[in-house]
């Protein structure tokens, strides 16, 4: 039986499809290879393996078989294993590789609590980042694409916590980061016409860019944005903490079987799911291909960090999410800002807040914080050369004025 429905999946989506360059057309392509029938295959294997609470067998085996899946595509496909608050277990990284240093990532959470089949809650988003890697696999884009699956969401949000921190570590070029927790539940018609997108300030450019792409396609996606204040308590915040651009997607309507034994497959509304599939096949398609002129980035001081004297002394962790303080940089005592830029500019801008401070025409991109300053602020630095492009990052100060002899 499981082997006829693994054929059937794959005969859903055709495999001898030639590579393009992009455009419309092929987002048009991609588009009309989503279906409810891939999505019902996902869904139904997922929580066949239920619960799957972080660190359970049960996990495991989802793991083993989203493995599987994604490495049947042609994916670069590996385990990214972490360690936090007395939980152990591994997300999943498939991806596939672009032209250039930049990154897109897409992902869900695939663990529940402990005594729920999670259908919802997060099956449906991870039956829709599957559904996407295996149609994004057969084509080829300018930028790299990463499909991510996390663990330990449910028990403190370890899993997105520990792998954007790596990513940031690591120098990733991340672009956009798009988390789909819970989006298969729809009971009312506006509901079934629309999807919240939670943003922070500095998100509502991926929203803006998400509410273009729905008036483009709308005739194959029928779907509309509804945008609201950020939650801080999914997948996506770690990106956020971290200096990259993340939204949070759910469905409109409410959901009264969350986390619980009644987020079962019989809630799920697979033409609404459907949807949002088709909306993120050409989200991804068009930012994947989408130029960057100007890239810029906060090298000095590190995301996370505690600085004495301009010298990073220790990382700054946070076992619990909602105190706010991933991510966060302490600085006490003077501090210089460095930041790297890609792409032709004619000046770099840095501000604290949203006051400039310093103008700068030429590389090294540096400033030397030599003002009082005190209490939690923003770092924004802004290049200008054809697009303007900015990063910002959470700084807690403690820095005295000290005259120059």
């Amino acid at each position: 039986m499981k082997l006829a429905v693994v054929f059937i999946s794959g005969i859903i989506l055709t495999s001898a499809i030639p590579l393009s360059s992009g455009g419309e057309n092929l987002t048009k392509d991609l588009i009309n290879q989503v279906n409810e029938e891939i999505l019902r295959y996902y869904l139904t294997t997922l929580v066949s393996f239920a619960p799957r609470y972080t660190g359970s067998e049960q996990l495991r085996e989802a793991e083993e078989w989203i493995f599987s899946e994604l490495n049947s595509y042609g994916l670069n496909v590996s385990y990214y294993e972490w360690k936090m608050g007395g939980f152990e277990d591994r997300d999943i990284v498939a991806t596939l590789d672009g032209d250039d240093d930049y990154i897109i990532v897409i992902g869900s959470h695939v663990d529940t609590v402990e005594d729920s089949p999670g259908a919802d809650d997060n099956g449906s988003g991870v039956a829709v980042i599957l559904a996407l890697a295996k149609i994004f696999s057969q084509y080829h884009f300018s930028h790299t694409i990463k499909f991510l699956f996390y663990t330990g969401e449910e028990v403190g949000t370890y899993g997105s916590y520990n792998y954007a921190r790596y990513a940031y570590e690591n120098g990733d070029k991340i672009i956009a980061s798009f988390n789909l927790d819970m989006v298969g539940y729809a009971n009312t018609s506006k509901g079934g016409k629309y999807v919240r997108f939670f943003e922070t300030e500095r998100g509502k450019k991926l929203t803006d860019f998400c509410m273009e792409v729905c008036e483009k396609y709308y005739d194959l996606v029928g779907l509309d944005i509804e945008r609201v204040p950020n939650y801080p308590g999914s997948d996506h915040q770690a990106y956020i903490d971290y200096g990259y651009d993340a939204v949070f997607i759910a469905h409109y309507d409410g959901y009264p079987y969350g986390h619980s034994p009644a987020d079962s497959i019989d809630k799920i509304n697979f033409t609404y799911e459907t949807k949002v599939a088709r909306l993120f096949t050409a989200v991804l398609s068009e930012i994947a291909n989408k130029p960057v002129e100007v890239y810029v980035s906060i090298k000095e001081p590190k995301e996370g960090y505690l600085y004495l004297m301009d010298r990073a002394m220790v990382p700054i962790t946070s076992k619990t999410w909602y105190l706010r303080l991933r991510g966060i940089t302490v600085a006490i005592g003077r501090i210089s800002v460095v930041a790297e830029v890609n792409g032709e500019v004619e000046k770099v801008i840095f501000a604290i807040d949203d006051r400039m401070w310093k103008w700068d025409y030429s590389e090294p991109y540096e400033w030397e914080i030599n003002s009082f300053i005190i209490g939690k602020h923003y770092i924004k630095v802004y290049a200008y050369g054809t697009k303007i492009a900015m990063d910002e990052m959470d700084l807690i100060a403690f820095i005295p004025y000290i005259p120059s002899k």
